[in-house]
């Protein structure tokens, strides 16, 4: 059954074998291809593997099944800031926002992007806002990150380093941010594989939540 697939799948990805977590969420979708979940965790898989225009790819399967899961859209940001795409990783972020206004990370990320556009005050914008809900949020980590960011654009506006220092900050934050989510929300789906509740409502009302805390 889709269900067997994907919990081996998440137990996988969680014990870092993703491989063949990639393998067992292609049967799960091979078995049921209208499951989003299935493909939001293969574009995580194909993102920690570096295969960004694939987990593009599953992603936006992901969002045409579930045009209100708010994760699909974020990650798809990333993987778009990844290989270069910053258009359309800004708009990822935006619609990401739209859904939930209260996604701190949103734009953090996305002041990451303005930064090395050059729009040096709407990035200080962002980042003074992704503290503020950090703080609200309880997020100590992302809370000091997002002000230290804006200082630090503050401080660099208008210096030639501006940019390669933005960057260097984004690099460390995101890698620990990225996995923290990924790990957490598929701790979530397996918990509930295992006990038998594979309720799309129940685990995308957890994938929001979850959101407003990270």
């Amino acid at each position: 059954m889709n269900i067997d697939y994907l919990d081996k799948a998440n137990e996988q990805f969680h014990n870092k074998n993703y491989q063949a977590a990639l393998e067992n969420y292609d049967l799960a979708i091979r078995h049921c291809p209208s499951i989003p979940e299935a493909y939001y965790s293969r574009g995580l898989v194909k993102r920690i593997l570096g295969n960004h225009r694939e987990a593009v790819q599953d992603l936006s399967i992901a969002t045409i099944l579930n045009p209100k899961m708010v994760l699909a859209y974020y990650y798809r940001g990333v993987s778009y800031y990844e290989v270069g795409d910053f258009p359309y990783a800004i708009a990822n972020y935006n619609h990401a926002i739209f859904l939930d206004s209260k996604l701190a990370n949103a734009y953090y990320h996305r002041a990451i992007i303005y930064g090395e556009l050059g729009h040096v005050s709407r990035a200080i914008k962002d980042f003074k806002y992704a503290a503020s809900l950090a703080k609200e949020q309880k997020n100590n980590y992302l809370y000091k990150r997002a002000k230290h960011a804006q200082s630090s654009a503050k401080k660099l506006k208008g210096s030639n380093s501006y940019n390669k220092t933005l960057l260097g900050i984004f690099k460390i934050g995101l890698l620990i941010t990225v996995v923290g989510i990924t790990i957490g929300n598929l701790k979530y789906i397996n918990n509930k594989l295992n006990e038998g509740e594979i309720d799309k409502t129940s685990i995308l009302e957890h994938f929001r939540t979850n959101n407003e805390q990270l």
